[in-house]
């Protein structure tokens, strides 16, 4: 099965029937069963070229999602899953997402052609009769559009679709019920790392994630929309790979960090097995816990979520990776090491909601949560900040080699340390200056929704809507953040 094997007069005709068709116009009980299907498939390619491949096709009883919301509208993922019936020709089913590949292929080995490969899963209601399944991915130069990059015909009475039978290794735990899984948003936790003898360990760390989650909104006020469960199929030992450390684990889903050549970045290398274990209760969202000290996690869009659960930040890592597995948020930082180049291209606007290119100040994405009167963009003392940076660097860097100097000439002790002294006041005076300028703004603009450049790993051309830099800032997602995450718990539960 190839890139662009495509059926375009099917196509052609799906999609013009889904214009007449509004989401609720599909009923659960004419196309699907109770059911879940499961597609586990390969993603391969580089920067320039992807190709998908059938792995293997499951069956489970019992579809967690909310039958009455089979379209999915957000326009939100990298990817679109999309299904259509054969025997009118009419989208029946659609789902965002995104997938690691997604990533990879902005990284400088996908750019030298270096070809690797990813098992990824797609979950969808279990088809009465045959479908054709679709990807979409986003026009490189023109986001918004989605084009079809694979498609694969599925019937769901082949007798090669493996029927799902539990695994007596997982012990399974529920965590909060609120009733069915169609009604409710299905969160499922799964150990990774955790030895047999720290079952209860596990149950603790659920249970306070779980309590994070809640206490911060918009799931506060929706919780009575949720189920939460956990899965412990146990390690043979304690904790994950760390590469950079020389460290590898035998352990339940194969996590690793220094995923993509970032040593914080927390990506598991086994899907099948995760995907089993999840398959274990019905879910929406697949939730991976590390016993682990080291800071990481990682997040993608309605693929997982991970994270390692003791250290001392672990709780915001936890809520902020949710936020990109979720919510589908972007990263509003700037300044941090990445391995991505031009994630997003300039002049494109992002398809994240909390995120913009502002390419149309007139119609800007949170434009009816803006603060009444606010200058766009929104003025926050960046530059002001960055020529106090570029002034410091520049004068620590030329004490720095007049330091050299000192010490190649071996120089009277005290005359390096007068420098090093200067040097260090130096620092401290612009750091000092750069905290003041940042305190200012942050004061200014408290609690105020505006458009703040620097964003999606760029200080220049991608904008937030919040002063502060983060995306899960102090507790809180923040207005335009909290907006786009409730749209999925309405979109998973009822």
């Amino acid at each position: 099965m190839s890139k662009k094997r495509i059926f375009p007069a099917v196509l052609i005709l799906a999609f013009l029937h889904s214009l007449l068709f509004s989401q609720g116009s599909v009923r659960f009980e004419d196309y699907f069963i109770d059911a879940t299907m499961r597609v586990d498939y390969f993603q391969t390619g580089d920067a320039e070229e992807l190709s998908f491949s059938i792995d293997q096709v499951y069956h489970r009883d019992v579809w967690a999602g909310n039958p009455e919301n089979l379209i999915d509208d957000m326009n939100s993922g990298m990817y679109y899953i999309k299904v259509y019936s054969l025997a009118d020709n009419r989208l029946i089913y659609s789902r965002g997402f995104a997938t690691i590949f997604g990533e990879y292929r902005t990284t400088d080995p996908a750019g030298k052609g270096i070809k690797k490969t990813f098992q990824q899963t797609l979950l969808l209601p279990y088809p009465k009769d045959a479908v054709l399944l679709v990807i979409e991915g986003r026009d490189k130069n023109h986001h918004h559009i989605l084009c079809p990059i694979f498609s694969t015909k599925i019937e769901p009475e082949d007798v090669n679709i493996i029927q799902y039978k539990p695994d007596p290794r997982d012990n399974v735990f529920t965590i909060l019920e609120n009733g069915h899984p169609h009604d409710n948003v299905d969160l499922v936790f799964i150990a990774e790392g955790y030895t047999a003898e720290k079952k209860d360990k596990f149950l603790e760390d659920v249970n306070r994630m779980t309590g994070v989650l809640f206490n911060s909104e918009p799931f506060k006020t929706h919780k009575q929309r949720f189920n939460v469960r956990c899965v412990l199929r146990p390690s043979a030992d304690s904790g994950v790979d760390q590469p950079t450390k020389g460290i590898f684990k035998n352990s339940a889903v194969s996590a690793a960090f220094n995923a993509l050549d970032l040593p914080r970045y927390l990506l598991i290398d086994d899907n099948k097995s995760l995907r089993d274990i999840a398959f274990s209760v019905p879910y929406d969202a697949v939730i991976v816990i590390a016993d682990c000290e080291r800071y990481g996690g990682g997040g993608i869009y309605n693929d997982y979520t991970m994270t390692t659960v003791d250290n001392e930040r672990s709780e915001d890592v936890f809520m902020h990776e949710f936020g990109h597995a979720f919510g589908n948020l972007a990263d509003e930082y700037f300044t941090s090491t990445v391995s991505y180049n031009e994630f997003y291209p300039p002049g494109i606007e992002p398809h994240e909601p909390n995120i913009t290119a502002l390419l149309d100040p007139e119609s800007i994405k949170w434009a009816h949560l803006l603060t009444p009167g606010i200058e766009i963009p929104t003025p926050w003392g960046q530059d002001e900040m960055e020529n106090l940076r570029i002034e410091r660097n520049a004068k620590i860097a030329d004490l720095k080699k007049q330091i050299e100097v000192l010490k190649k000439e071996q120089a009277d002790s005290e005359e390096i340390k007068i420098l090093e002294a200067k040097m260090k006041e130096t620092w401290e005076f612009y750091s000092n200056q750069i905290k003041k300028i940042g305190k200012k703004y942050l004061d200014l603009y408290k609690g105020k929704i505006g458009v703040f450049e620097g964003a999606g790993y760029s200080p220049k051309g991608l904008y937030r809507s919040e002063v502060h830099v983060g995306m899960f800032y102090q507790g809180e997602y923040g207005k335009v953040s909290e907006e786009a995450v409730l749209k999925q718990i309405m979109h998973l539960s009822r």
